[in-house]
């Protein structure tokens, strides 16, 4: 198995302006002070809640929720595909950033109880209207989802992404597309052979970008769409 060294030379450190991004998301007190939960608006409750109960509804750092917001808010996405619902932890990140966009998330989730919890949280947060939840498993949807995505963010079975990237390269994800896959440095074994794939791909431009010291997350800017 191959060290994530390789890696290294397309690797940058995401330092600056993911913090403090989330105005609505994350209240301050009068003094820059982190506001007390019951004085947060709903979506801050919920989004604490969520927070203090991580390991088993969180299944990214806040920091990187933070990150994945402002990255559709930069691209103006406004068709947005979360391949991993889990919780909906993620999708409250990604759905706030479409409510300033106007777009519409599609996320899929294959384990029943997470997607029912799921549309719970976004409902309880007041973007049901932004999301549409699919339940099921994703290497057999993608094909079926019409149109095409500006932002794919992929955070399920890492084994699996390299079938999801052949599947959304016909039609799914335009020349100036993101695609994003979660894990690339903390997982990059069981990721290899996505990595080593879309690193060389001529179509693609990939880097690793931190948000958080321990992981990194895959950018792939699709700079043109051919045949693949």
């Amino acid at each position: 198995m191959k060290s994530n060294s390789g890696y290294r030379r397309r690797e940058f450190l995401w330092t600056a302006g993911v913090a403090g991004v989330m105005g609505l998301l994350e209240g301050k007190g009068a003094e820059g002070e982190p506001a007390r939960a019951s004085s947060l608006p709903t979506r801050g409750r919920l989004m604490a809640q969520l927070e203090s109960i991580a390991a088993e509804h969180v299944t990214i750092p806040k920091e990187e929720g933070q990150f994945l917001n402002l990255l559709v808010k930069l691209t103006r996405a406004r068709k947005v595909l979360e391949v991993g619902t889990a919780h909906g932890y993620t999708t409250l990140w990604l759905a706030e950033a479409l409510e300033a966009t106007g777009g519409q998330l599609t996320t899929i989730e294959i384990v029943p109880e997470r997607h029912e919890l799921a549309k719970k949280h976004v409902a309880e947060a007041g973007f049901s209207h932004r999301v549409r939840f699919l339940l099921g498993d994703a290497h057999g949807l993608i094909p079926k989802i019409e149109g095409r995505h500006d932002v794919v963010y992929l955070d399920a079975d890492k084994g699996g992404n390299g079938d999801y990237f052949e599947k959304l390269l016909s039609g799914k994800l335009p020349a100036g597309g993101l695609l994003i896959a979660h894990n690339a440095i903390l997982l990059a074994d069981a990721m290899q052979a996505y990595l080593e794939r879309v690193l060389a791909h001529a179509e693609f431009e990939t880097v690793i970008v931190r948000a958080v010291p321990e992981d990194g997350m895959a950018l792939s800017y699709r700079r043109r769409a051919g045949r693949s």
